[in-house]
């Protein structure tokens, strides 16, 4: 059975690079009826190849995820010309790293907004424009291990995770009786765009990391796309609410 039915719509933000550069291409691929709402801060060649290989089916909307007025709106102008979504995959953020005594609340404030606030917007933003609308509707957010767990110098990371977490249960609870699924998936050390300066510049740091995991290894950006377009697909239609760990085994120590 096929993840995705014909002409099927998801939107997908952060996708510039990395997890979510990697969900738009393999959702692109799967399906040549697929239609694509992508969301980034910047278009990078990547995309900009993307957009010239599947001209006609990938809009994309080059924009902070926290100008939330132009994100609504473009969303809004969207979906009048093609379609309700049948999915939404949240995520964009961005990454921090700071001691406590060294961050300000400000810097609380910026990490919460992209990581979280944002979050909520196109959460609560796709949910007010379905209304009638019968067709299901799969949202995931893409939290992190960090929320889960304590490490040093990431609590200004951290709060912002582990409080979309938190949402996340909330919003399955109350948004059940609409046909809205929601999950998080949780991702672990992903060898994404920062790995290689993360090992050059933290060598010591990323051993830990691969010792701390039991699978003696980062994940690669595909393998957390994979899991996420299969959360957000038809064949997932009894989950709403949970966390899903993709990790290398890390939370299960």
């Amino acid at each position: 059975m096929h993840l995705f039915k014909s002409n099927t719509i998801g939107i997908i933000t952060g996708c510039g690079k990395g997890i979510g550069l990697a969900s738009l291409r393999l959702f692109l691929k799967s399906n040549s009826s697929n239609f694509a709402m992508g969301i980034s801060r910047s278009e990078t060649p990547e995309i900009a190849a993307l957009k010239n290989e599947y001209a006609g089916r990938l809009a994309f909307l080059c924009s902070d995820i926290c100008s939330h007025d132009n994100v609504n709106s473009w969303m809004s102008n969207i979906i009048s010309q093609v379609g309700y979504p049948d999915f939404a995959i949240c995520n964009a953020g961005m990454r921090s790293r700071l001691k406590i005594h060294a961050a300000t609340l400000e810097d609380y404030r910026k990490v919460l907004e992209t990581n979280t606030i944002s979050q909520i917007n196109i959460v609560k933003h796709l949910s007010h424009l379905k209304k009638d609308i019968a067709k299901p509707l799969k949202i995931l957010a893409v939290s992190s291990i960090v929320g889960a767990r304590g490490f040093d110098e990431l609590s200004t990371y951290g709060v912002s995770k582990s409080a979309l977490e938190g949402f996340v249960k909330s919003a399955a609870i109350e948004l059940a009786p609409d046909n809205i699924q929601i999950n998080c998936i949780n991702p672990g050390f992903v060898r994404s765009s920062y790995s290689e300066a993360f090992k050059n510049d933290k060598y010591d740091l990323y051993e830990w990391t691969l010792s701390n995991t039991p699978m003696g290894r980062w994940g690669e950006c595909d393998e957390i796309a994979s899991l996420s377009l299969f959360l957000v697909s038809q064949l997932n239609s009894y989950m709403s609410g949970s966390t899903v760990y993709c990790d290398g085994g890390w939370t299960s120590k």
